[in-house]
Order: C-alpha cells, then sequence, then structure tokens
C-alpha cells in the first residue's frame, strides 16, 4: 500500500488529497485500486499580510506531512495566467509549498493542469466539475469521505495524487 499526497497550491486556498494505492503497478485498471483517505483546503485569510499567508501555508503543509506521512508527494505545475499579479502569487503559494516538502526530506513529482485533467477526465481541457465528477467516480468515497469539502480545490488535489500515481505508478519518486 502507498499513500500519496496531492497539493493544489493557491494563495488564498490550497487544496490537498490523500489517498491509498493497491498494487501501484498497474496504472490502467482502477477498479477498487485507489482508497480517498482525506481531503481539505487550507485557506488564508486575505486581509493578512503576503508573508502571514505564506507562512500559514508552509506551516500547514510541513505539519499535513509530518502528520500523515505519504510515500509519495506530488503538486500541480504552475501554468501563467494573463493576469502576472495572480500568476506571481500562485508561484509564491507553489514555492512555500515546494520548501515545506523539501524540510521534511520528501521528493516531489509535479504535472501540469491540462495533463492532470487528461489523465483525470480523458480531456486536456475538461473543466473543474468534470475533474471533480471523475474523481468522486474513481475514488468511490465511502461515508468517511462525508467531512471531505467537495470543493474544487479540494477534488483538484485528490486529482493530483491520483495522477502521480496514473502516470508514473512505482517510478513516482520524484525530484
Amino acid at each position: 500500500m502507498i499513500t500519496v499526497l496531492g497539493i493544489d497550491p493557491g494563495l488564498s486556498s490550497t487544496g490537498w488529497g490523500i489517498i491509498n494505492v493497491k498494487n501501484s503497478k498497474s496504472k490502467i485498471s482502477y477498479n477498487g485500486k485507489y482508497t480517498f483517505v482525506d481531503c481539505g483546503i487550507l485557506k488564508t485569510d486575505t486581509h493578512d499580510n503576503l508573508c502571514d499567508r505564506l507562512t500559514f501555508i508552509y506551516d500547514s503543509i510541513y505539519k499535513l506531512i509530518k502528520t500523515t506521512k505519504p510515500d509519495r508527494i506530488s503538486i500541480e505545475r504552475v501554468f501563467v495566467n494573463i493576469n502576472p499579479a495572480s500568476s506571481e502569487k500562485l508561484i509564491m503559494a507553489r514555492t512555500t509549498a515546494i520548501l515545506a516538502i523539501a524540510k521534511t526530506g520528501h521528493k516531489y513529482v509535479e504535472f501540469a493542469p491540462n495533463m492532470i485533467k487528461k489523465v483525470i477526465t480523458g480531456m486536456g481541457h475538461g473543466g473543474k466539475d468534470l475533474v471533480k465528477e471523475n474523481v468522486w467516480k474513481i475514488l468511490q468515497p465511502t461515508a468517511s469521505a462525508c467531512h471531505c469539502p467537495k470543493t474544487a480545490d479540494a477534488s483538484d488535489a485528490l486529482a493530483i495524487a491520483l495522477c502521480a500515481v496514473m502516470v508514473e505508478g512505482d517510478n513516482c519518486n520524484g525530484r
């Protein structure tokens, strides 16, 4: 059994999702192979200054990794937004998450948003609702998932975790 943590970085809301994977050598069939463990979002207060928000993200991800002890970590690669200020904030949040990963001694793998969507939905430009719907179909969560926020950020993080094992399998050793 392998535990995978997926991270969807963002300054306002960083999603995280954890799955367990059985027999990770098979990349194609997923009936009962992937098990939902937990997911959530880390919300920063938009009234706080940037340093406090980034510190919150760092501390939260560091604590999450230390608490959950994942075998693999995957994170979404940054896409360049039309708005340079938004892209800059996203890059800062992602870099902060990577620093927290590095501080724990873990490695990570990264995937472009279109790759994640293609793996989960079959289309590189599938919408967030389709990603969310397919994530929950793949994981077929039990009653234990009821507490998980079904937000796009949490579902995207689960999709990132799923992508890591669906694409990389046992070779998901990271950077």
